[in-house]
Order: structure tokens, then C-alpha cells, then sequence
């Protein structure tokens, strides 16, 4: 049984764990390790962490396995009444496919009634990420190049309306 709850301070440790783990398995296809290693410790701070979980206008959700341990995450905020935006969404690895981030993308929904559109951006890169995205129902609307750390990326974005 999976449980999705909001993050707590206490768990920053463990969420940096989370997203250095997905990010490693995700990005080290197209991402050198060593900006894989500045990003993660740059964006995943334990203060920035911190700051998000305590912000009221960020939702930050846990997925928890039966034993208590965080397998997955979601951030989100609503930058309108209308439009709910995903900034993160990470499952660990050996947690994929079994509907860990449908239901963090469920919760992440009931938390913000009323909303009629979803959006999120995604590397083009990241193979895994568009086809649950698809999966899921997002379709894409935009597509980008943004650098990062001197690194070209094409960036996908993606809505799915509710």
C-alpha cells in the first residue's frame, strides 16, 4: 500500500536521497555526472527543500511504501485558478511502473480543486518522462532549448486538461 502525504522538515534528508537517486537514473543518459552532482546539490539543498515544504503555496507530497520510506515525490504549485503547474515529479527507480506517480499526480489534483488544466515541462531527452507523461494523458504543447551548465537541452512542454 502506498501512502501519499505532505513532505515534513524532518524528511529533507531522505527527499535529497529521493531525488538524487531518480535524477542519477534519469539524466545520466544525456547529463554528465558531474552536473548531475552540482545540480542535485545546488537545487535539492536541504535548506531550498526546506523552504519549499514550509512555502504554502507549494504542494509537496510524499509517496511512502508500507515500511514508512519515501519511494517518490511531487511539488506543484497553481500559478492561476485554472492551471495547476508540476515542477517535480520523481519516483525511484525500482518503484517504477507500478503507479507510484499516478497516484502522487492524483493527490496532487484533489489538492487543488477546481482546476481544469495540468502543465509541466520535461527534458526531450528524457525517454522514461514523456512516456508516462503520454501515459497519463498530457499531450505536448511547446518545445524549448534551454542551457544547462553550458549543456544544450530541448524542453517538451506538456498539459493534460482534467
Amino acid at each position: 500500500m502506498i501512502a501519499i502525504q505532505p513532505a515534513e522538515i524532518e524528511e529533507v534528508q531522505e527527499i535529497k536521497q529521493v531525488l538524487s537517486g531518480t535524477w542519477t537514473d534519469t539524466y545520466s543518459s544525456f547529463l554528465p555526472v558531474e552536473v548531475i552532482h552540482k545540480i542535485t546539490s545546488l537545487w535539492h539543498s536541504p535548506a531550498t527543500l526546506a523552504a519549499e515544504i514550509e512555502n504554502e503555496r507549494v504542494l509537496f507530497n510524499v509517496a511512502k511504501n508500507e515500511q514508512g520510506e519515501i519511494i517518490g515525490l511531487l511539488t506543484a504549485n497553481r500559478p492561476s485558478d485554472e492551471v495547476i503547474y508540476i515542477a517535480r515529479l520523481y519516483v525511484l527507480p525500482g518503484h517504477q511502473r507500478q503507479g507510484v506517480g499516478g497516484k502522487l499526480l492524483d493527490a496532487c489534483v484533489q489538492a487543488f480543486p477546481g482546476a481544469e488544466i495540468l502543465r509541466l515541462e520535461v527534458e526531450e531527452q528524457n525517454e522514461k518522462g514523456l512516456l508516462f507523461y503520454r501515459k497519463q494523458g498530457f499531450r505536448k504543447i511547446s518545445r524549448k532549448e534551454e542551457e544547462l551548465e553550458g549543456i544544450s537541452l530541448m524542453v517538451v512542454g506538456m498539459e493534460k486538461r482534467l
